[in-house]
C-alpha cells in the first residue's frame, strides 16, 4: 500500500482520458462541477457532459456558463443508447462537449458518453463528487502499468466539514455531527478492509461509482452499461468479471485505497437509512443479474469465494444478524441460554467489529493520513465503538424493506433476461 503512494514510473506517459459526467436529474451546481474538472492535473483529457433529463434549465446553465454552440459531429454508436438530439461545443473550452439526449437513465447516459468518447480510457465522474487536483493522475496509471487492467476504482470519504476551494478539496476535516463520524468509520472499514482486501486476488465486486475509470474497449465488448440496472457501474463491474472469466481472458480490476474522492454524506437518520437501503439494493441487483458468476467456469476467487461471501454477509447479512439477535434474546427469555454466555457472545461480536474498524482507522492514519489532526483519529476510534454498537444494528433494520421488495419481485425479474446483453450470456 505504501509503495502505491510513491510517484508512479508512468509519470509523463499518461494515457489520454475521456471524462464522462452523466446528468439524469436537475443539478444546480453542474456548471461549476464541469468547470472544476478542467482544473485536474492531467496532461490530456476531454470532458463529456451527457444531459439525460427533460429539464431545460440544466442545458441552459451550461450554455450560459460555457457559451455553447451546436456542433455537427459524427456519432459512432458502439453500444446501445437512446437518441442524441444534439451535440454542443464551447469556443472557450475546446475539450468540452455536451450531449443532449432522450432520457433513458444513468446507464443509458453513460453509454451515450462512451459512444462519443475519443480516448481509450473513460472516467465516470458524477456531479457533486469532490476531488483533489491529482485525483485523475492517481487513478489512471494502473492502465498503463498493467495492460490487462480493465477497470479502476477508488475509496470514498466524507467531505462534510472539509475545506473545498474551487471544487477541489484542500484540507480534510469532519463536522461535529455524530452520524458523520460513524459513517466515516464505516467507510474506512469498508474500503480498506473489504474492498482493498478483495482487490488483491482480483475478486472485488464493488467500488465507488462516483469516480472510476474503465478501458473503453472492454466496456464496449460486454455491451456497455445495463440501462435497467439499479446502479449501472456496479452491475457493469460484476458483468466484466463474468464475461472475462467465462472467456478465460486475463484481466485485472484495480482499486486505489488512497484518498482521492470525497462526497457529502447524509446528516439525518432518515437520509442515512435511505442511503443504506439503496447501497444494499445496488449490490443485490448486481449479483442477481450476474448470478452466472456463482461457481462459474474459470471464475476463480471471485466466483468461488467473493460472490458467496458478498451474498451471505452483505446481501443476506442484515437479515441473518437480526435473526441471530432475536434467537439469542428469545433463548435467554426461555432460560435456554445463560445470561453470562449471552453477555460474552455480545461482547465478542461487538469487539470483533470494533477491532476491524480500529485496524482500518490505524492503516489510514499511518499510511494515507487522510486527516491531519491526531485528535480526529482519536475521535474516529471512539466513533467506531458506537458505529458497531447501535449504528450498525439500526442500519440493518433499514435494509429490510428493500429485502422484502426484492423477494416479492424476484420471480418476475428472474424470467426477464435483458435483451441488450443476451449475447454476453
Amino acid at each position: 500500500v505504501a509503495v502505491k503512494m510513491l510517484p508512479r514510473l508512468s509519470a509523463g506517459y499518461e494515457i489520454p482520458v475521456s471524462i464522462i459526467s452523466p446528468v439524469s436529474e436537475a443539478t444546480t451546481n453542474l456548471a461549476a462541477f464541469a468547470e472544476s474538472l478542467f482544473g485536474l492535473d492531467y496532461p490530456e483529457f476531454e470532458v463529456i457532459v451527457v444531459i439525460d433529463t427533460d429539464d431545460s434549465e440544466t442545458l441552459a446553465q451550461l450554455q450560459a456558463a460555457f457559451e455553447l454552440v451546436m456542433f455537427p459531429e459524427a456519432y459512432w454508436r458502439q453500444v446501445r443508447a437512446r437518441t442524441v438530439h444534439s451535440v454542443y461545443r464551447s469556443p472557450r473550452m475546446p475539450a468540452l462537449r455536451v450531449l443532449d439526449k432522450k432520457p433513458g437513465g444513468p446507464g443509458d447516459a453513460i453509454n451515450a458518453g462512451i459512444n462519443a468518447a475519443r480516448y481509450p480510457i473513460v472516467c465516470i465522474a458524477y456531479a457533486g463528487s469532490v476531488l483533489k487536483r491529482d485525483s485523475l493522475r492517481r487513478l489512471v496509471p494502473d492502465f498503463l502499468e498493467d495492460a490487462s487492467t480493465i477497470a479502476a476504482g477508488t475509496a470514498e470519504h466524507a467531505a462534510n466539514g472539509s475545506f473545498i476551494v474551487n471544487g477541489f478539496l484542500e484540507r480534510c476535516r469532519l463536522s461535529g455531527n455524530p452520524l458523520i463520524w460513524m459513517q466515516a468509520s464505516a467507510h474506512l472499514r469498508r474500503d480498506l478492509c473489504n474492498r482493498y482486501g478483495w482487490a488483491v486476488p482480483n475478486a472485488m465486486l464493488t467500488f465507488s461509482d462516483r469516480f472510476c475509470a474503465f478501458r473503453k474497449e472492454a466496456v464496449v465488448q460486454v455491451g456497455g452499461c445495463m440501462r435497467t440496472a439499479v446502479n449501472p457501474i456496479i452491475e457493469l463491474l460484476a458483468r466484466l468479471h463474468r464475461s472475462n472469466t467465462v472467456s478465460d481472458r486475463r484481466y485485472r480490476i484495480a482499486f486505489l485505497p488512497a484518498p482521492v474522492l470525497w462526497r457529502l454524506t447524509p446528516v439525518t437518520p432518515r437520509a442515512v437509512c435511505r442511503t443504506v437501503r439503496r447501497e444494499h439494493s445496488v449490490l443485490a441487483d448486481a449479483l442477481n443479474t450476474n448470478r452466472g458468476l456463482f461457481w462459474g467456469r474459470n471464475s476463480g476467487v471471485v466466483g468461488h469465494l467473493a460472490f458467496q461471501f458478498s451474498k451471505l454477509t452483505e446481501v443476506a447479512g442484515p437479515t441473518i444478524e437480526l435473526l441471530a439477535r432475536a434467537f439469542f434474546v428469545s433463548g435467554f427469555e426461555e432460560v435456554l441460554i445463560d445470561s453470562q454466555d449471552l453477555i460474552v457472545l455480545a461482547v465478542c461480536a461487538a469487539g470483533l467489529g470494533v477491532l476491524v474498524s480500529w485496524l482500518a482507522i490505524l492503516i489510514d492514519a499511518l499510511v494515507f493520513r487522510t486527516y491531519q489532526s491526531v485528535g480526529t483519529y482519536l475521535l474516529l476510534l471512539i466513533s467506531a465503538i458506537f458505529e458497531n454498537v447501535g449504528f450498525r444494528q439500526v442500519t440493518a433494520l433499514c435494509a429490510l424493506p428493500g429485502l422484502r421488495r426484492r423477494a416479492a419481485n424476484h420471480a418476475g425479474m428472474s424470467k426477464q433476461r435483458p435483451a441488450e446483453h443476451q449475447a454476453t450470456d
